[in-house]
Parts: structure tokens; C-alpha cells; sequence
């Protein structure tokens, strides 16, 4: 994961530009897939949520867009 996020960050950042954030969709609870996947990550920022189905595109915008709200709220 940090691999990607730091490519991203140095190649496909523009100016201005939040640092990228990282998703991780599975389909069954996997502890130690996440664990390996955000070593050494700041766990903090982190929010889990188990469902039985992928969303739809529209259902994941409104997920990431509440999420990004409360965490404002929480500053």
C-alpha cells in the first residue's frame, strides 16, 4: 500500500494536491491481509466497516464523502 500511495504522491500529485489516501475493499474480514497491506501506517486514520456486499459506485462516493465528513468534524 505504501508503495502505491508514495507513487502516486511523487508522480501523479499535482501542486496543491492532498496527500492520496488508500482504500482496502475485501470481501471477507482479513486482519492480517490489512495489517501487512498498512505496516508501519498511521493507524489513526483508519475506519472499518465489514459488509456482505461491495457497494455500488454512488453508495461508495456517499461512504467516502460521510466518512471525510466526520473526521472533519472530529478536528
Amino acid at each position: 500500500m505504501k508503495m502505491y500511495l508514495g507513487y502516486f504522491a511523487a508522480e501523479e500529485n499535482i501542486e496543491g494536491d492532498q496527500p492520496p489516501i488508500g482504500i482496502i475493499l475485501s470481501r471477507d474480514k482479513d486482519e492480517l491481509l490489512v495489517e501487512y497491506a498498512t505496516y508501519g501506517m498511521d493507524t489513526s486514520l483508519f475506519v472499518q466497516k465489514y459488509q456482505l456486499y461491495l457497494p455500488n459506485e454512488q453508495e461508495l462516493r456517499r461512504e467516502i464523502e460521510a466518512t471525510l465528513a466526520e473526521q472533519e468534524r472530529d478536528l
